[in-house]
């Protein structure tokens, strides 16, 4: 891994993603950040347009701050030579600048905190973030408000065994356990009334074949709010990570429509990486 890109909106949520970010990306020998402000998601709706002498102070209103960003940023690397950081701030809407950012740089990693310090704020980022996780082909690291960097000793892969596939990405779940340290445990969350006996499923086989190498715990929860299941979970089993593939798992079909990952971003303490399914 070697390039993460770091969304940010100057929030204090944004800011906490990015000083867990940076303290992540150590964790995992990553040697290039992109602070990325897009300050067309960031400004007050209005009638008037703006000039370009409105627009350029914008944008170096926005460079400053990301260079304040920075500084925070620098205090958690501590001596990290080895870190180089780019700012980059434009008024593209923040998707697709996330987008174009990700091509430029062949970005490993994108980073987003859960919301912003603002109800309207709250509102942009939550639906940038939604459409990010549902369409970016990077994975992408969502922090939530109260999440702190420490050392994961566990991490928690919540699937839905019947979805699981050859190109479920194994070899990079593979490489945050070996650089992390951690310990994989494989939850198997569903439906109430719709949970199978996990030794008569024929999909258990798959799950054994792809992922017994990491020597992983394997558990099944069942209930009425899958989201509950899995953050109790992970919060029980003191887990430092939960992973996911929005579009290979049932629960996730309709991505945020009934507001399973939604909740899931809004109410864990614990991160969330969203993976993607590899080219089969």
């Amino acid at each position: 891994m070697q390039t993460i890109i770091i969304t940010t909106d100057f929030s204090a949520t944004s800011r906490n993603a990015a000083r867990y970010a940076a303290a992540w990306g150590e964790a995992l020998e990553i040697n290039h950040m992109v602070l990325y402000h897009a300050y067309d998601d960031s400004a007050v709706v209005s009638e008037i347009p703006l000039t370009e002498a409105d627009i350029s102070q914008v944008h170096e209103q926005s460079l400053e701050a990301l260079e304040d960003l920075e500084k925070e940023v620098r205090t958690v690397l501590k001596d990290n030579a080895k870190m180089s950081i780019d700012l980059v701030a434009n008024g593209s809407p923040l998707v697709l600048g996330v987008e174009r950012l990700a091509e430029r740089y062949r970005a490993d990693m994108v980073v987003v905190g859960a919301s912003g310090k603002s109800d309207l704020e709250q509102v942009m980022m939550g639906s940038n973030t939604v459409i990010l996780a549902s369409d970016s082909q990077v994975p992408l690291l969502i922090v939530p408000k109260k999440a702190f960097f420490a050392p994961i000793d566990k991490i928690v892969f919540a699937c839905d065994l019947k979805r699981v596939t050859r190109s479920t990405p194994v070899i990079r779940i593979g490489r945050l356990l070996e650089r992390l340290h951690a310990k994989l445990l494989v939850l198997n969350a569903a439906i109430e009334g719709k949970r199978f006996n996990p030794d008569t499923i024929l999909e258990q086989y798959k799950i054994h074949d792809l992922l017994d190498s990491f020597q992983p715990e394997y558990h099944y929860t069942a209930g009425d709010d899958i989201a509950d299941e899995i953050e109790d979970f992970a919060k029980q089993q003191h887990a430092g990570l939960i992973i996911t593939i929005p579009k290979a798992y049932g629960f996730f079909e309709g991505l945020f429509h009934k507001s399973i990952s939604k909740k899931l971003i809004k109410e864990s303490t614990i991160p969330l990486l969203l993976l993607r399914e590899k080219a089969e």
